[in-house]
C-alpha cells in the first residue's frame, strides 16, 4: 500500500505542474491588472511603476512563473512562500492557514450529515423499491439536485433567519461570542443544510442503484434461501459491496465541496477559503488566487488517492 501510494504521488507531479502552468496562465494573462485600482489622479506615475517593480509584474511571464513555482512550496518552512496579497499586503500563506480552519469545519460537517443522511435514504429506497416512500423520496431528490446552492442559501436565509428569526443571518460566530460552541453551532446550520440539500439528493440516488445491483446477486439471494433476517442481509452482506461506488462519489466530491463552498461562504459570509477566493478575484489579487486555486487542485488529486485507497478497505479482494 506505501509503494503505491508514493507511485500515485511521483505520477501526481506532472498534473500538479501543469495546474500551475494553466491556473499562473490564466490569472495573469486575464484582462486588468491588480495596479488598475491605484491608477487614480492623487497617485502619481513614478508611485505606479514602483508598485508594479516591487510586485514583480515588469518581469516576463516565464520568469515570474519560475520564481512563483519555486517559492510556492517552501511554503511549510516560509510565510511568505506564496507571497504577499495585493489587497492588504499580509503573506497569502497566514491568510490562507487562518481561514481553512472555517472551511474544513463547513465541509467536514456538511460531509458528515450528508453520508449519515444520503445512505440510510439510498438503502430504504432500495429496500423499497417502486413504493410510495421510493417515489416521494425520488421526487424531493430531483428537486434538491436541481436547486442551485446560492438560490437555495438565500431562501433559507429569508425564511430561518429573517421571517422566523431562529437562525443567524451570516458569519461564523456572533459579536462577542467568538469560542462559543452553541454560537457557532447556530452558525453552521444554515451554511451545512445548503451544502448538505444537494449532496444528499445526489448521493441516495447513487446509493439506491448501487444497493439495487447488489440486491440482486446470487450470494445474496444464498443468505435469504439460509434464513438471514433482512436487516442482517443489507447490513453485513449487501452494504459493504453497495459502498463501493459510494467510496468512489466520496474521493471525487471531496474537492467539488470547496466550489461549493465558495458559493455557500460568500451567500452567508463564512470567514473561510471559499469567500476568499472570490473576494480575491473580485479584487485581482493574484497571488490569493492562484493559492486557492492550487490547493483546489491538490485536493482532486489528494481526493482521488483518498477513493483508490478506500477501495482495497472496502473490498478486500483489491490489491495494490
Amino acid at each position: 500500500m506505501v509503494t503505491y501510494i508514493v507511485r500515485r504521488l511521483i505520477q501526481a507531479i506532472p498534473i500538479v505542474i501543469g495546474i500551475s502552468v494553466i491556473s499562473f496562465a490564466i490569472v495573469y494573462l486575464t484582462p486588468g491588472s491588480p495596479i488598475d485600482k491605484f491608477r487614480t489622479g492623487r497617485v502619481s506615475p513614478q508611485t505606479i511603476a514602483n508598485l508594479i517593480r516591487v510586485y514583480g509584474l515588469d518581469q516576463p511571464l516565464p520568469v515570474q512563473f519560475v520564481n512563483w513555482f519555486t517559492h510556492f512550496w517552501s511554503f511549510p518552512f516560509n510565510s511568505t512562500a506564496w507571497g504577499y496579497s495585493f489587497t492588504d499586503g499580509l503573506p497569502v500563506r497566514d491568510k490562507i492557514f487562518g481561514r481553512a480552519p472555517s472551511t474544513l469545519l463547513l465541509m467536514g460537517t456538511s460531509l458528515v450529515v450528508s453520508m449519515l443522511l444520503a445512505i440510510p435514504i439510498g438503502i430504504l429506497q432500495a429496500v423499497k423499491q417502486y413504493s410510495w416512500a421510493d417515489r416521494i423520496i425520488t421526487t424531493f431528490e430531483t428537486i434538491g439536485y436541481a436547486m442551485p446552492t446560492f438560490w437555495l442559501g438565500l431562501i433559507l436565509k429569508q425564511f430561518f433567519s429573517v421571517q422566523l428569526k431562529w437562525l443567524p443571518l451570516y458569519g461564523q460566530n456572533t459579536l462577542g461570542k467568538q469560542g462559543d460552541i452553541p454560537d457557532m453551532i447556530a452558525h453552521l446550520i444554515l451554511p451545512v443544510s445548503t451544502l448538505a440539500v444537494v449532496s444528499v439528493a445526489g448521493w441516495s440516488r447513487y446509493m439506491r442503484a448501487s444497493m439495487l445491483e447488489v440486491l440482486r446477486q446470487d450470494y445474496v439471494r444464498t443468505a435469504r434461501a439460509k434464513g438471514l433476517g433482512p436487516a442482517r442481509v443489507i447490513g453485513r452482506h449487501a452494504l459493504r459491496n453497495a459502498l463501493i461506488p459510494i467510496v468512489t462519489l466520496l474521493g471525487l466530491t471531496i474537492p467539488t465541496l470547496l466550489s461549493g463552498a465558495a458559493i455557500t461562504e460568500t451567500v452567508f459570509s463564512w470567514p473561510g477559503l471559499g469567500w476568499l477566493g472570490v473576494q480575491a478575484v473580485g479584487d485581482r489579487d493574484y497571488p490569493v488566487v492562484l493559492a486557492v486555486t492550487m490547493i483546489g487542485g491538490m485536493m482532486v488529486i489528494l481526493g482521488n488517492l483518498l477513493a483508490d485507497v478506500l477501495y482495497g478497505v472496502v473490498d478486500p479482494r483489491i490489491h495494490y
